[in-house]
């Protein structure tokens, strides 16, 4: 059968598999099929030491926390902290509510000093948060901003602490997380400090975070100034185990730290336990009483400088 004259055969000319836009597709398609997970943000780089270690627990003196649930999203806390001999008695009230896409978290102590967090949630992926906080004194008040973008198998974060546009003032803090294997993530991190009316300075550092089971090792290095080394090992279901090295080298001295530290998870209690090499040890058992009551009993022993510190607390909820 003859084609007729009056139509004109095209011919189709397959894509080049070398465009950008294939060359894209297939780097992608190919990223998804190593099924890299997430590397986390750089905050939780390292969660696992930060829960076992008892930097963000320990307490002196004598304190009480009461919780009051008012609805599945909002809920308030009274916290009162009895002075020791270098610090007065305090007071704080906080009030936080949470919504399928944002946080709210307020407080304010009896200095007048109030603090605010604010978390929204744009997508899946992206956070944004802010923080404030007003003393009432002259160059004492706070503003970060910071967002937050979870890719695929990277990370990236951008925090900025007292900008001032009106003299390009402040500290500006961005990092980046790649995960090069299932339990390998490396990044970097840059920060730039630019006091008023004074030139600015940069430091950047390399990470790195490995992972095989129950172990977790990872690095910051920051050049020559400073390097931080950590490792955390989940012994079984209730016993974890962690280690941290901390140099700095500047130019008129050097200092190194090394901390080691354990967790223990009883049925009804935790107790952190914690020694440096500078001969400070460190301790906090957290007892559950019962539904909602907690006691908790901390102690430090510093025999460098031969200081003692003993904290009792309450913790209820309702």
């Amino acid at each position: 059968m003859s084609t007729p004259s009056n139509v004109v055969e095209e011919s189709v000319t397959p894509q080049s598999s070398w465009s950008p836009f294939q060359l894209y597709s297939n780097f992608y398609a190919f990223r998804q099929g190593l099924a890299l997970p997430n590397p986390g943000t750089a905050e939780s780089f390292n969660k696992e030491i930060k829960n076992t270690f008892l930097t963000n627990y320990f307490f002196d003196g004598a304190r009480a926390d009461l919780t009051k649930i008012l609805s599945p999203n909002f809920q308030v806390t009274h916290s009162i902290a009895l002075g020791t001999a270098g610090a007065p008695s305090t007071y704080h009230f906080t009030a936080m509510y949470a919504g399928p896409e944002f946080l709210l978290h307020g407080m304010v102590d009896t200095d007048g000093v109030l603090q605010s967090r604010i978390h929204y949630n744009w997508t899946s992926n992206l956070l944004s948060k802010a923080q404030l906080m007003f003393t009432g004194l002259p160059n004492q008040n706070m503003l970060q901003v910071e967002t937050d973008y979870q890719g695929l198998d990277y990370s990236l974060n951008f925090k900025a602490l007292n900008p001032s546009p009106a003299d390009n003032s402040g500290i500006y803090i961005g990092n980046y997380l790649q995960s090069i294997t299932k339990n390998l993530v490396i990044g970097f991190e840059s920060m730039i400090e630019k006091p008023p009316m004074r030139e600015s300075t940069v430091r950047s550092s390399l990470l790195a975070r490995h992972s095989v089971g129950n172990a977790v090792a990872t690095v910051q290095w920051q050049g020559g100034n400073a390097l931080q080394a950590s490792y955390h090992q989940k012994i079984n279901e209730k016993v974890e185990f962690g280690t941290e090295l901390q140099i700095s080298v500047e130019e008129d001295k050097r200092a190194a730290l090394c901390n080691v530290g354990a967790k223990y998870d009883f049925r009804q209690a935790t107790f952190r336990g914690q020694v440096d090499s500078s001969g400070k040890v460190t301790a906090l058992l957290e007892e559950k009483m019962a539904p909602g009551f907690s006691l908790m009993l901390s102690a430090e022993v510093d025999h460098a400088k031969g200081q003692n510190k003993v904290g009792v607390g309450l913790m209820l909820e309702s």
